[in-house]
């Protein structure tokens, strides 16, 4: 006899399935290595694929802030030279307000020293109308005249 007939007809049937059980396992463990590491290198080219994605976008919104910041100061440039021209014409205006005000403040000094003279003149020549006025008003005697007389006068003839 040998050995292979020493073990029952069971336990060979049971030694097959325990080494296909083995198998199985062995099978099922490396199929889901393959499967973590096939996840893994999925979610490497993902994450690969997301960050050249952001680094794209990002770079396209660093573009378009620099645009529109490069605008934004060629505008504020035109600004303040429009408003530097601006205020150059209102400074100049107001010199030339300014010129006016103190022409009109002198002719209104001169019309005041004028005006002073001639009040000076109209109060003397006030003075002398008084005083004839007052001559003119003094009291006279009363000149005795006599009563009118009728005096008949016939319009027919």
């Amino acid at each position: 006899m040998d050995g292979v007939e020493l073990i029952p007809a069971s336990a060979w049937v049971q030694a097959v399935f325990v080494c296909l059980f083995i198998a199985f396992f062995v099978y099922v463990l490396s199929w889901m290595a393959k499967s973590k590491r096939e996840e893994q290198q999925y979610q490497a080219e993902q994450s690969k694929q997301n960050q050249e994605f952001q680094a794209r976008e990002s770079e396209k919104w660093q573009k378009f802030i620099n645009e529109v910041d490069d605008k934004w100061r060629a505008f504020n440039k035109e600004q303040r030279v429009e408003n530097n021209c601006s205020m150059n014409e209102v400074k100049g205006n107001l010199q030339d307000v300014a010129t006016i005000m103190q022409a009109l403040v002198s002719e209104v000094k001169e019309m005041r020293s004028d005006t002073s003279v001639f009040m000076g003149g109209f109060a003397e020549h006030d003075m002398q109308t008084r005083e004839i006025l007052n001559a003119i008003k003094k009291p006279t005697p009363k000149p005795r005249t006599k009563k009118p007389v009728e005096v008949d006068v016939d319009v027919n003839s």
